[in-house]
């Protein structure tokens, strides 16, 4: 157990009364850790809450962006004496969502979660002040981790580095090795073809050495490329370097091959265009230049030095009838559309490539945004459903506590003044009168409370059930019917004949339309009218009650259905919650609510209008 002053330190425990803090103390023990050391760790059982009491803990979270990208930590916050981490242990369904790792020794206090929402719910009102706190905390951490999860995707690194092109960079370096296994197969056939079918003079020993020597390195590259699937970090740099170092080894042994099959004579030159396709897809826009242009070089370097004969040219017999390779138009012109070739291959590949990789890369951040703002809504909605339901249980328990004891008195009362204790003074009957007066004002109030905190939990739905609005009308009417005549008012209705019956709770119902007809009795002089009328409409009945008392400022209009509003006008007193709940029980039928002041059929007075669905909400 810890001291009680130790916990009046901490953030989530300010402001509490030292008995409360009994309380929480007795769930307490302390604990070290060393730097380096993880306390918790994301994904796990959320058993303890945490709060500082020494030291720095780094709260982590580990990302992976895309499929095939290696997990990163990152650090969301660093929290440090006084403040607390772990709040998963106090919230369904207790699984932690951050990493906690101490950058120092670091002192801590332990609180089991069990422990201590099983204290909440025996102490709602301390549950309901400590969560109260630890919800603004909570968004106050969400908020921090949305802004360091943005700024993490916005990143240098990030653009660099872990595009989802770039993420399947080594998946694409195994195509890569297949494709060439398949070309050094297609090489040897048609070789073979060629030499023996069609009967072209083809030098088949450095043609085979050449087909070897591909095999090679590819078996290399193959190998590297599985060491390569295996590592976790800086796996693309090393996977542009061995696509870029394949590039540069395949344009060698195609040179040497255009070489053995007649140089420029060979129209399969301008296969090279594919070999840059594919780099144009893989590597950036420079390197793709680059490639092209050592391309272009190669094979003009071999056109040329076979042209001033340097290198001997290899005349393809039986295929080509003459020597091209000296032929200065022919060679200019085979060289020309080639260079054109692979350059206009490379631009419309790399523009192409490039933008979708920028679409790729605003996609995916921008999924992740909404992946991580949804997630933040989630538990930030789980917080908030928590807390309303802790407020709604602990008004629920302050309303019965003070109800009850307030009954007991007014139930003395009417003993005391009905003359069961005995004669009392006319002045005494006066102040008693008073006071029971005010005890049923307040009475009023918590019922009041009591309707608001039920109506909000959604009892009004277990409450629902076939009615006549006929019926409700009536129950209604007789409510208020003697307190308009006693004040000589004209109780009007205009009602039709039948209606259908509609899905809805008939206590709740009456309530409204009394509190409308009361409100309307209340605030019109004598000799006025007060109407109530009901309509069928295509989906819905509607319900007026119009009267032609004092009307509602243009002021008061707007607040008029807030919860406590009262307007300035009014004289009477009252808490201001009567057409509050009238509006949310009206809303929990699926219907609408309004007031209008004045309204057409008047010069003066108030009409309110509200309207119920024939179908409820659900159905």
């Amino acid at each position: 157990m810890v001291s009680i002053s130790l916990l009046k330190r901490f953030q989530p425990f300010e402001g509490l009364t030292d008995s409360e803090l009994e309380e929480i103390a007795s769930l307490c023990r302390e604990e070290t850790y060393e730097a380096g050391e993880v306390i918790i760790e994301e994904g796990q059982e959320a058993r303890y809450f945490y709060t500082v009491v020494d030291g720095e803990v780094a709260l982590e979270m580990a990302l992976q962006l895309w499929p095939h990208a290696p997990p990163r930590q990152v650090t969301i916050e660093v929290v440090t004496r006084g403040e607390a981490f772990g709040w998963s242990a106090l919230v369904e369904p207790y699984i932690f969502t951050l990493s906690a790792r101490c950058r120092t020794k670091t002192s801590v206090i332990a609180i089991e979660g069990a422990a201590l929402r099983s204290l909440f719910e025996a102490n709602p009102h301390l549950g309901y002040k400590l969560m109260g706190r630890l919800t603004h905390l909570v968004a106050s951490r969400l908020k921090k981790t949305r802004a360091k999860l943005l700024e993490f995707l916005r990143g240098e690194e990030l653009a660099q580095e872990y595009t989802p092109e770039e993420a399947t960079l080594i998946r694409r370096v195994h195509y890569f090795i297949g494709f060439r296994w398949a070309g050094i197969a297609a090489l040897v056939a048609a070789a073979l073809l060629a030499k023996y079918l069609l009967g072209i003079g083809l030098p088949l020993l450095p043609i085979f050495a050449i087909a070897a020597f591909v095999a090679l390195y590819n078996s290399f590259f193959w190998f590297k490329a599985r060491e390569l699937a295996r590592e976790s970090v800086s796996i693309v740099p090393k996977a542009r370097r061995s696509v870029l170092l394949q590039s540069v080894i395949d344009l060698v042994a195609f040179t040497a091959l255009v070489h053995f099959t007649g140089g420029v004579e060979n129209p399969f030159i301008f296969l090279s265009v594919f070999h840059i396709i594919i780099v144009s897809v893989l590597l950036s826009y420079k390197t793709a230049y680059r490639v092209a242009t050592l391309t272009l070089f190669l094979l003009s370097s071999l056109a040329v030095l076979e042209y001033v004969g340097l290198i001997p040219h290899i005349h393809l017999e039986g295929f080509i009838p003459q020597e091209l390779c000296r032929h200065k138009l022919y060679l200019t012109a085979v060289l020309s559309a080639l260079a054109g070739t692979l350059y206009t291959a490379t631009y419309v590949t790399t523009s192409i490539a490039g933008e979708l990789r920028k679409r790729q890369r605003e996609v995916a951040a921008l999924k992740n945004r909404y992946l991580q703002e949804a997630e933040e809504l989630r538990r930030v909605n789980e917080e908030l459903l928590k807390l309303d339901r802790l407020r709604t249980h602990f008004l629920a328990m302050a309303s019965h506590d003070l109800k009850a004891p307030l009954a007991a008195v007014q139930s003395y009362l009417y003993v005391i003044l009905g003359g069961f204790t005995g004669e009392i003074t006319e002045k005494q009957r006066e102040m008693l009168e008073r006071s029971r007066i005010r005890i049923e004002e307040l009475l009023n109030l918590i019922n009041d409370l009591l309707d608001a905190t039920r109506i909000e939990a959604g009892q009004i739905v277990r409450e629902m059930e076939e009615v006549s609005l006929l019926e409700v009308v009536e129950d209604a009417l007789e409510n208020i019917r003697s307190s308009a005549e006693e004040k000589g008012l004209e109780l009007l209705t205009d009602l039709p004949e039948a209606l259908p019956r509609i899905k809805a709770s008939p206590r709740r119902l009456v309530q409204v339309l009394t509190n409308l007809l009361n409100n309307a009795v209340q605030f019109t002089p004598s000799g006025g009218k007060i109407t109530l009328r009901v309509r069928e409409l295509d989906e819905h009945l509607r319900v007026e009650v119009m009267d032609t008392g004092i009307g509602i400022p243009p002021e008061d209009m707007p607040r008029i259905f807030e919860e406590f509003y009262r307007g300035k006008h009014v004289k009477t007193k009252g808490a201001g919650l009567g057409l509050a709940i009238a509006k949310k029980i009206v809303e929990a039928h699926g219907g609408r609510i309004w007031a209008e002041s004045p309204y057409p059929e008047s010069e003066k007075g108030s009409k309110f209008t509200f309207t119920l669905p024939k179908t409820p909400p659900g159905d």
